[in-house]
Order: structure tokens, then C-alpha cells, then sequence
């Protein structure tokens, strides 16, 4: 929006824009993109925020904007903003091949995810995705079809982004902070997807194979109280999770809980019910809001009743 102080006064964004795109960022994502304009107009709307002294108007309301966003329009404003490179997620997928054509739907599917995180707080240009070939982008089409993006996809990962870099992998032998996240540029994760195959080990075997362990790039694992049971393991929820204490003012357990799929939260109810000896309904009543489970849910039941917590009947 900086880059339009002085050309308008105001913007209006219809909230038909605003609910198809998901919010004023992905809607910011899209004018970069060439997909929306920004054009010369009057319109009315409500002031819903005001970013670089730049009022965003939207739906009926009486303030006045003399811009609005669209997909066409006969009077344009040039949009010459100037996006950060940084923080940069480098996704390489070298050892795509070796996946079965389900995971590796899995996989795109999660490129494609990531990609829709980062729109939320950043745009396309902090996405890389190395280790590919022509063979992969052939794939990667018929699964995805025309991707409009600016994302790189490149076959190595650029030397600069090397110079402040970490590599998640959940058997890292350092533990990922929220200091960690703040003060590091560069994310690479391994594009790997192991939803019918155990690949245990395969991370670190990608980090040596694109020669990190030669520059001492640290290997960070992501745990929830120390513990990778409950972690999320998709490529986009990862993605996600570093996002929102990034930019969301989240603490690093509480963006790890909030990104956690059902299966996360039972597989973590059941580790944490195994270590307890002593269960009250005190404890019990602290672990499922914890995790923001609920008791009459019937996963939770199940698990209640294996370990003698409730009856059967």
C-alpha cells in the first residue's frame, strides 16, 4: 500500500474480492500478481483498517475512496511495490522420485498449501523450491494446472540464502525456538511425504546430499514440550506454524497446538494418558483443554476408555 500514497486517497475492496481471496493481504498478493488492478474510481465504503495512512474501505459505509480493486478497469494505477525477500522457505524436493504417486500428490498438494500460507502474511517471492527437474514440473502441471505464481523453482538452492539458514528436521540435534525463528532468514525443509512409506532418516540423508552439514547449517527439530508426538509433520503447517510466531504474536507451543489436524491431538492425548499414573479430573480436565479437545468427542472417548478412564457402557 505504500506504494500508492499519493495516487489515492483511499481504496475500496468489494467484500465479494475480500471473502474469494481470503483477506486484504491475499487480496494485496493478487494486485502483484497481475490477477487484480488498481483502479482510478470513485467508491463508498466502510473504513475497516488504514494501513500507511491509506484508508481500506469496504461493503456500505459513508467514507469516500478514490481508488478501488478490481479485475479490470478502463483508468489504471501502477503498482510498483517493493516486496521483502526475506524470511525465505526453501522447500527442496530432490528426492521426489523415490515417492509413490500418492505421496507425490501429497507432496504438490502441500507446495500448493504452503503457498497459500505465506499468502496470508507475506506473497510468492518467500517461497523457493529447489532440487527440481523438468520431469517434476511436468507433474507438477498436471496435478496443479496453470500456476499463476512468482515463486522460484529452481534445480539448487542459492549460495546467499546459505548465509542465515536452518534446516528442520524433526531429528535435528538442536530444538527450535521462537528465537530461533525471529532472528533466521532462510526455513529449508525437505520436500518429503511419507504417508505410505516410513522415510525415517531421509532428511538428514537430503542434508547431506546438498552439502549443509559442510557449512554447519543447523538441524532444528520441532517438538511440543519437548516431545515430536502431536507435532504437525505437512510441509504447509510447518510453514504455518513459523508464520504465526512470526507475524501472529504466537508463542511457539501455542502455534504448534493451534496446527494440529485431529489425528495430532488423539496421537498426543494418548502419549501424554500413557505417561500419567495418577489421572484426576483435575489433570484430565487440563490435558484436553490443552489440547482444545472435548470430552464426548468420540475419538476422545475411545482413548479415555483404553485407559480405564470411562466406562464402556
Amino acid at each position: 500500500m505504500h506504494s500508492l500514497r499519493g495516487a489515492c486517497n483511499g481504496i475500496y475492496i468489494s467484500g465479494g474480492l475480500l471473502n474469494r481471496y481470503g483477506g486484504l493481504n491475499e487480496v494485496a498478493v493478487q494486485v502483484l500478481l497481475g490477477r487484480l488492478k488498481v483502479c482510478k474510481g470513485s467508491r463508498r465504503g466502510l473504513a475497516l483498517v488504514i494501513i500507511d495512512d491509506l484508508p481500506i474501505l469496504s461493503n456500505l459505509g459513508t467514507n469516500d475512496a478514490d481508488c478501488f480493486i478490481d479485475h479490470k478497469c478502463s483508468e489504471l494505477i501502477a503498482c510498483n511495490a517493493t516486496m521483502p525477500e526475506y524470511p525465505q522457505f526453501v522447500i527442496d524436493v530432490s528426492l521426489w522420485r523415490r515417492h509413490t504417486k500418492g505421496e507425490l500428490r501429497s507432496l504438490i498438494i502441500q507446495l500448493m498449501q504452503s503457498l497459500r500460507e505465506l499468502r496470508r502474511y507475506l506473497w510468492d517471492g518467500n517461497l523457493t523450491v529447489t532440487g527440481i527437474d523438468q520431469d517434476f514440473m511436468d507433474i507438477l502441471r498436471k496435478f496443479a494446472g496453470n500456476i499463476n505464481t512468482t515463486a522460484r523453482f529452481l534445480r539448487s538452492i542459492p549460495p546467499s540464502y546459505l548465509k542465515s539458514a536452518v534446516m528442520l528436521d524433526p531429528y535435528g540435534d538442536v530444538e527450535l525456538t521462537e528465537d530461533i525463528i525471529k532472528s533466521t532468514n532462510v526455513f529449508i525443509i525437505g520436500g518429503i511425504s511419507d504417508s505410505e512409506v516410513i522415510r525415517k532418516g531421509e532428511t538428514f540423508e537430503l542434508y547431506k546430499s546438498l552439502g549443509l552439514h559442510e557449512l554447519n547449517i543447523p538441524r532444528v527439530k520441532l517438538t511440543l514440550r519437548g516431545v515430536l508426538t502431536g507435532v504437525p509433520e505437512r510441509i504447509n503447517k510447518l510453514v504455518s506454524i513459523i508464520l504465526m510466531v512470526k507475524y501472529s504474536g504466537y508463542n511457539l507451543e501455542d502455534a504448534v497446538i493451534a496446527n494440529q489436524s485431529k489425528a495430532d491431538k488423539i496421537n498426543r492425548l494418548n502419549r501424554e494418558l500413557s505417561m500419567l499414573r495418577n489421572i484426576d479430573s483435575g489433570t484430565l480436565g487440563n490435558l484436553l483443554t490443552w489440547l482444545g479437545l472435548i470430552p464426548w468427542d468420540s475419538k476422545v472417548m475411545s482413548a479415555l476408555r483404553r485407559y480405564g478412564l470411562l466406562s464402556s457402557n
